[in-house]
């Protein structure tokens, strides 16, 4: 045999070299002991089972009670930011609809009043101008009959001077052709008939 050797210096020759030696000594005979049963690498031992159990439970407490708490409150918070959030939108789009509502109604009523004056104005105004042309009209009026009136005192008047011209002529005249005199007053009332005719 070889000599013994540390684990870490074994090298695959080694391994190799000892295998087929314990092969070979049990196919032999020359050792007679019991087969020992090879444990499965994959499944766990009892002692591995309890390790296994006793670190799953100290991280099963580590996490229910030291690192899930300022998760959970973590994500309250933030749902409660959220839900503040959404019910602070709903509120502002309520007031503002509460706001448009309302500016929407002083709009309608500003135009109404505003309708209502500007009627009123042009009720006033058609009133000023009624009562302007009914003035305009009275003094148009009022300045025809004092200009018929001046008129027909300057008619008499022109009339009356052109009576008396007239008669002045129309006796002159007949004195000149008669080769006599006429007198005039006695004529006037002959020269006024022939006139008003």
């Amino acid at each position: 045999m070889s000599t013994l050797k540390a684990p870490e210096e074994l090298t695959l020759q080694d391994l190799l070299a000892l295998t087929e030696a314990e092969e070979g000594e049990g196919e032999h005979g020359e050792e007679t002991h019991e087969e020992e049963e090879v444990p499965n690498p994959v499944l766990p031992t009892g002692n591995e089972i309890i390790w296994a159990a006793v670190f799953f439970f100290a991280l099963w407490v580590l996490m229910r009670y030291v690192l899930l708490p300022p998760i959970q409150r973590t994500r309250a918070e933030r749902a409660a930011k959220i839900a503040a959030a959404r019910d602070a939108s709903d509120q502002a789009s309520t007031d503002r609809s509460a706001v448009q509502a309302e500016y929407d109604a002083a709009l309608a009523d500003a135009r109404q009043r505003a309708a209502e004056v500007i009627d009123g104005a042009r009720a006033e105004a058609e009133t000023y101008r009624q009562q302007v042309v009914g003035s305009a009209q009275a003094d148009v009026d009022a300045q025809r009959e004092a200009a018929m009136n001046e008129l027909a005192e300057a008619k008499a008047a022109a009339v009356g001077s052109l009576r008396s011209d007239v008669t002045a002529v129309a006796v002159g005249a007949a004195s000149s052709v008669l080769g006599r005199d006429i007198d005039p007053s006695s004529q006037a009332a002959v020269v006024g008939r022939f006139l008003d005719s």
